[in-house]
C-alpha cells in the first residue's frame, strides 16, 4: 500500500493533525484550514518521501520511538507486524514489561510514519512501502556495517549448478510418467519410489525433521513433490500418484516462469509462515552487491527484530528453511569458514526477488551420440530437450555429464506415448554433436518394427446352443457385421463395444438373447428388446 493510500484510509482528523505537525496547513502552510482529505494526503506523501524530510521527523523520536520504527520497518520484510507482537517485543526490548507499547506507537502514528491495517482477524502495524524504500537505508545501513565483510576471498562450498532445480523437476515428472507411485497407509510413497526419486534428485536419505510440510520426506523431494501437487503436474488418484496433464506444458515453458514458479512456491510454504525468515530474506537480498553477509552477525541483529515465538532456534530454521533451500534455487551463495556461515545474494536469487532484471542463461542444446548406444547430456541441457531424451532413453548415471542408453524397452516405451523411431532418430541427428552411427539408426528402426504386431482387442464370446444356430447367425445379413470370427462349432467372437447393439439386432430378428447379469442393458435397449 503507498503513502497516500494509507492516509486516505485514515481518517480526516487524523490526516489534518499529520498535516498540522509538519507546518502544512495554517497560514504559514501551502494547504488553507479548510483543505480535503485528499489534498492533505498529496501534501503529506509529497512532505514525507523527500528523504531529507523524513530524517528531520526522525530525529525528534526518542529511542524507544526509533526502535519501534525500525521493527516496523524491517521486521517481516515489510509487510507488517501483528500488533500485539509488536507491543510485546518493544515491552522486552525496553524491560518495561508494563504495557506502554501503544504510547510508544503512537507517536509515530502520530507523525504518519506508521499506520494500521486488518489482516483476517488480527490488526497489523505497517508502513506504507513508498514510505519504506526511504526509511530502509536508515537502518540497514548500521546492520550492514557489523555483518557484511569483503567478498575477494569468498569461496562458495558448492559448485555452481542453477541448472539444478528445473532439471531435477523434469527428471522428477518423468520418473512419473514412466512409474505409476503407489501410495501406503501412512499417506507417504513407498520407500522404493522415494529412493529412486532421491537418487534423480541428487539428495541424501535424511528426514526433514520439523518441517513446515504436512508428510515428512527428505527437504528436496518434499520441496519438488508438494509443489508439482500445488501446480497439477502430479495428481493423486485412487492410491497412486500419476503423471498429471499440465506436466508436459509446465516442461516447455519460459525457464524463467518456470523459476520464478519454484521461487515463489517455496517462499510462500517456507518463508512466509515464518516473520524471522521474511525478514533476513529481505536484509539479505538487498544487501550491497560487492559484499557477504556473516549469517553469525545477522542472528545477532535479529535478536531486536524476531517477532516469531516459536520454540524452535532460529539458527536451525534460518540454515534449513532459508539459506540451503534458497541456495539449491540458486539464489544464494555460500562461503564455509572458521567463523561460520557467510552467505552472498546472486544475481538470479535478486532478480527472482524482483530487485533487479533477469540475468542471461545459456542452455545447452546438443547430445553425444556414441556408437554404443550411449548418449551424453550436459546437465545444463535445456528441460525441455532434457524431457524428450528421458522418454526415449534410460539414465544409467547423474552427473555433470548424464549418461544415457538406448535401449529396445526405452524405445518401446517412448512408442507408447507417441514417439516412432523416425522422430527420435530426426531428434539425435538434429541435436547430436557427434555423428550418429548406422548401428544406432538401424537398431532404433528395427526396435520400431516390432511395434503393433502384437495388439489387444476387447472381445466377447458368444455360445450358441447348436453348431447349425451359430451357422445360422454367421450368415444373417442383420447379425453378421457384429461377429469378428467364428472360434469353435458353437462359439462366435464379438466386438465388445458394440454389445449393446448386437443384443438388440438378436432381439428385432426374434432370437432373445440371454444377457448375464454382469452386463447390464441402458434401459433404451431394454425398451427395443
Amino acid at each position: 500500500m503507498k503513502l497516500v493510500q494509507a492516509l486516505l484510509q485514515s481518517s480526516g482528523e487524523r490526516a489534518k493533525g499529520i498535516a498540522g505537525f509538519y507546518g502544512l496547513v495554517g497560514p504559514s502552510g501551502i494547504l488553507p484550514e479548510e483543505a480535503s482529505h485528499e489534498e492533505l494526503a498529496s501534501a503529506i506523501a509529497s512532505h514525507l518521501l523527500v528523504p531529507a524530510n523524513t530524517l528531520v521527523a526522525m530525529h525528534g523520536l526518542d529511542p524507544e520511538e526509533m526502535l519501534a520504527l525500525r521493527l516496523i520497518t524491517i521486521a517481516s520484510g515489510g509487510s507488517g507486524v501483528v500488533i500485539e507482537q509488536c507491543h510485546q517485543k518493544l515491552n522486552q526490548l525496553s524491560r518495561k514489561w508494563r504495557r506502554n507499547g501503544a504510547k510508544v506507537i503512537e507517536a509515530l502514528i502520530s507523525r504518519g510514519l506508521v499506520y494500521i491495517r486488518k489482516e483476517g482477524y488480527r490488526h497489523v502495524y505497517f508502513v506504507p512501502e513508498d514510505l519504506r524504500r526511504v526509511l530502509s537505508p536508515f537502518f540497514l545501513e548500521d546492520i550492514y556495517k557489523t555483518s557484511c565483510v569483503d567478498v575477494q576471498r569468498f569461496t562458495p562450498r558448492h559448485r555452481s549448478d542453477v541448472a539444478a532445480p528445473l532439471r531435477h523437476m523434469v527428471l522428477f515428472l518423468s520418473y512419473f510418467r514412466k512409474h505409476e507411485v503407489r501410495i501406503a497407509q501412512s499417506g507417504t510413497i513407498f520407500k522404493k519410489a522415494q529412493n529412486d526419486l532421491m537418487s534423480l534428485v541428487g539428495e541424501d536419505n535424511t528426514t526433514i525433521g520439523d518441517s513446515l510440510l504436512p508428510v515428512r520426506y527428505p527437504p528436496r523431494l518434499a520441496f519438488l513433490l508438494y509443489f508439482a501437487k500445488s501446480k497439477g503436474l502430479v495428481e493423486e488418484r485412487n492410491g497412486m500418484i500419476r503423471l498429471g496433464n499440465r506436466a508436459a506444458s509446465w516442461v516447455k515453458s519460459d525457464c524463467r516462469s518456470s523459476r520464478q514458479e519454484l521461487f515463489d512456491y517455496w517462499r510462500q510454504s517456507f518463508v512466509f509462515q515464518d516473520p524471522d525468515l521474511q525478514t533476513m530474506l529481505w536484509i539479505i537480498m538487498h544487501a550491497p552487491e560487492d559484499q557477504a553477509i556473516s549469517l553469525a552477525s545477522l542472528l545477532e541483529a535479529m535478536d531486536t527484530l524476531s517477532t516469531s515465538h516459536s520454540s524452535h532456534g532460529l539458527n536451525l530454521r534460518v540454515e534449513r528453511n532459508l539459506v540451503d533451500a534458497l541456495e539449491y534455487l540458486g539464489g544464494l551463495e555460500v562461503a564455509e569458514t572458521l567463523n561460520g556461515l557467510f552467505v552472498r545474494p546472486t544475481p538470479l536469487g535478486r532478480a527472482m526477488f524482483g530487485l533487479r532484471p533477469w540475468p542471461e542463461e545459456r542452455w545447452d542444446d546438443h547430445v553425444y551420440v556414441q556408437s554404443n548406444f550411449e548418449l551424453l547430456v550436459p546437465c545444463t541441457v535445456s528441460p525441455e530437450m532434457l524431457w524428450s531424451v528421458d522418454a526415449f532413453a534410460e539414465l544409467l548415471k547423474h552427473d555433470q555429464m548424464m549418461v544415457y542408453k538406448l535401449t529396445r524397452n526405452s524405445v518401446y516405451r517412448a512408442m507408447l506415448h507417441s514417439y516412432s523411431p523416425e522422430t527420435i532418430e530426426e531428434f539425435l541427428v538434429k541435436h547430436s554433436k557427434t555423428p550418429v552411427a548406422q548401428n544406432v539408426k538401424y537398431s532404433i528402426a528395427q526396435w520400431g518394427t516390432s511395434y503393433g504386431r502384437i495388439e489387444f482387442e476387447e472381445t466377447i464370446l458368444m455360445k450358441c446352443d447348436t453348431e447349425q444356430l451359430a451357422e445360422e447367425i454367421m450368415l444373417h445379413p442383420k447379425i453378421r457385421p457384429y461377429i469378428k470370427q467364428r472360434v469353435g462349432p458353437r462359439y462366435l467372437c464379438v466386438d465388445g463395444s458394440q454389445y449393446e447393439q448386437l443384443v438388440t439386432a438378436l432381439s428385432n430378428e426374434g432370437y432373445m438373447p440371454k444377457v448375464s447379469g454382469s452386463r447390464r442393458l441402458s434401459p433404451q435397449v431394454v425398451g427395443q428388446t
